[in-house]
């Protein structure tokens, strides 16, 4: 499991920018597509039949197993013979299962896929394309679409707000031809993402600690600040259902991980002087999840998101004072590029779109 004290100085000051030759074969790298999974297996057969559907061959399959009681290995098995299959002794999370698999994999290119997927058959295919088109880019962002009703955006990649916040860009909105445009992006969502084997490496991948939530905003955090280049790919499309796994958005345990790592997420992926600017926006969004909390009646597991920082504490502190010298050189540009990910958020609100945040609307109307 990657640990915070892990993510040293060295690594944030290295600049994640890539010679166009690094590839074996421009335009055929090796591609490992990486598949947390735990007691998924009424979802692992449509996501692996979609794998084996794809166009583009060089690739290889990595299922990593969170301790599952139920009977994924025997449908991976059966469906996807030739996938790699790397069992774990327990549930470490979905951030330790990616990093477990990127240890494991060959390829020049991470692809992570959740096990409640199902990818377009030119995924791989478009994706490759978009590694020869972007020569610097350390990741990419796939168009997630809604499993069910395929005309809505899941996610068209992912913004950070000064709220402390990810946005999946177009999250709930109907599909149109905003999102059909490649353009550069803040980060890109976890459950379809690919990434630089070597930038990846570099970020020291995601971290373990957050077990799931947020994990993929805190990664696209670290790699902005280390000056990482990341492109939205609208053709390369990936349907998902989403909460499959977890039972939903106020299951206990998702109010808990959800309340801890956000307060992680802001201390210790901001820098002092963008965290002080941040902080009214930040207040606000605490505020508005702890009502919503209140609503479903899961207060108890909030506070026991609360609770669950304090053992965390004295790291995360010494990780600030270890990064407070790069933070130094890369908070304006990483201020920048919060500010460009805010606005291209905010354009979605100002279509005339039907929003399902309340507080998103309210939050571009105040700030």
């Amino acid at each position: 499991m990657v640990r915070i004290e892990n993510l040293v100085v060295d690594s944030m000051e290295r600049r994640v920018l890539y010679n166009p030759l690094m590839n074996s074969q421009p335009g055929q790298p090796l591609i490992s597509i990486v598949i947390p999974n735990y007691n998924g297996a009424s979802y692992l057969e449509v996501c692996l039949q979609s794998l084996l559907q794809q166009t583009y061959s060089k690739m290889e399959i990595l299922v990593v197993d969170n301790a599952s009681q139920d009977s994924s290995l025997e449908v991976i098995r059966r469906i996807a013979g030739e996938a790699r299959i790397l069992p774990l002794p327990d549930n470490s999370g979905f951030a330790a299962a990616v990093n477990h698999g990127v240890a494991a994999a060959s390829g020049e290119w991470i692809a992570v896929l959740n096990n409640d997927t199902e990818a377009a058959p030119d995924w791989l295919a478009e994706c490759a394309a978009a590694i020869g088109r972007h020569p610097d880019a350390a990741f990419l962002a796939c168009r997630i679409l809604d499993y069910k009703q395929r005309d809505h955006i899941y996610s068209a990649g992912d913004c950070f707000l000064r709220a402390g916040i990810g946005y999946r860009r177009g999250q709930d909105r109907k599909d149109g031809e905003e999102y059909r445009r490649e353009t550069r992006i803040f980060s890109a969502c976890g459950c379809a993402a690919l990434f630089r084997t070597g930038a990846l490496k570099a970020a020291y991948g995601f971290d373990g600690e957050f077990f799931a939530y947020l994990e993929d905003v805190e990664l696209g955090l670290r790699m902005q600040a280390a000056g990482a280049q990341g492109y939205y790919i609208p053709d390369a499309v990936v349907y998902h259902i989403g909460a499959a796994t977890s039972g939903g958005e106020f299951a206990p345990m998702v109010v808990r991980l959800r309340t801890r790592n956000a307060i992680l997420l802001v201390l210790q992926g901001l820098p002092g002087r963008i965290l002080w600017r941040c902080l009214p926006m930040i207040l606000a969004a605490q505020l508005v999840w702890l009502g919503r909390v209140l609503v479903h009646r899961r207060f108890l597991s909030y506070l026991r998101g609360i609770a669950a920082i304090v053992p965390l504490a004295p790291e995360r502190i010494r990780y600030r004072i270890g990064v407070r010298r790069v933070w130094g050189k890369s908070s304006k540009r990483l201020w920048h590029a919060i500010l460009e990910s805010e606005a291209m958020a905010r354009s979605d609100f100002s279509r005339g779109q039907i929003s399902t945040s309340r507080f998103l609307t309210w939050y571009f109307r105040l700030f």
